[in-house]
């Protein structure tokens, strides 16, 4: 798999979207561990739970789950840390240690039957965040940690896998430093990642610091900068909707969670 260079090269900001949010949204309680976004083919906003396998589709006209159906009877529990789906209508969910759950839509509060996959991650990289890249049909995993982190600069990893690879693929690698310095914050570390379908851009989240950053297909940094701290408590997920429009989840901690929304840049 041809994958990101190894290249953080520096670069003035330049994000696709707007530096200011466009509306929030505040979400009910049973949404207040929020932690992974996803946006279906036909543009529908889907999140998860953090810790059972409930899949939500949010309804962004209210900001309130539409509907919501369960991995597994009885539901699967766990450290649940991202959501992606496919072109085909493939929903793929990964826990924080890399194990993989592939299931389709069901009907209003069904248990759907699901597939498991290893990744071989879990003694490797605590992953923090999902997303499916069409144009090499592989999921890539972001590592909030790994087994090298240290003293000093910290590498940023992103894995490939496939149905049929026996373990994941380092994908791309370089040095958080570089990220933290340019969007001015103390570390970078992914909590989700999207790959921006009109353009190819690896965009990463970090709720460590509640950080943005966007990187071309051939891996240079393009774009770091920090979210404005009163809109963001815990950023947890990220997708990008139809209009290209980015969509950022919160983490409630002891208030409600929400659901912020960035336009596109002009």
């Amino acid at each position: 798999t041809v994958g990101l260079k190894a290249s953080l090269a520096r670069s003035p900001a330049n994000s696709l979207f707007a530096a200011e949010l466009d509306r929030q949204w505040r979400l009910p309680d049973r949404l207040r561990e929020i932690s992974g976004l996803a946006v279906s083919p036909d543009g529908r906003l889907f999140a998860h739970d953090d810790e059972i396998a409930t899949i939500y589709e949010i309804d962004l006209a209210s900001g309130s789950p539409s509907s919501w159906f369960v991995v597994g009877e009885p539901a699967r529990t766990g450290d649940f840390e991202g959501l992606a789906i496919t072109p085909e209508g493939d929903f793929w969910l990964t826990t924080s240690r890399g194990v993989l759950y592939r299931f389709r839509e069901g009907d209003e509060h069904a248990h759907v039957r699901y597939e498991q996959f290893e990744t071989g991650l879990r003694d490797d990289c605590e992953v923090e965040g999902l997303a499916y890249l069409a144009a090499e049909e592989s999921l890539i995993l972001a590592c909030k940690r790994t087994e090298f982190d240290g003293p000093g600069a910290a590498p940023l990893t992103l894995h490939s896998w496939a149905v049929g690879d026996t373990e994941a693929q380092q994908w791309f690698s370089g040095d958080e430093s570089e990220v933290a310095e340019l969007a001015r914050i103390r570390r970078f570390q992914p909590s989700a990642i999207e790959i921006d379908p009109a353009t190819g851009r690896v965009v990463l989240l970090s709720a460590n610091d509640n950080a943005l950053a966007e990187f071309s297909p051939d891996g240079a940094l393009l774009s770091a900068r920090r979210l404005t701290p009163r809109f963001h408590r815990q950023a947890e997920g990220l997708a990008i909707l139809g209009d290209g429009s980015l969509v950022i989840a919160d983490e409630g901690g002891n208030d409600q969670a929400t659901i912020t929304r960035y336009l596109r840049a002009p």
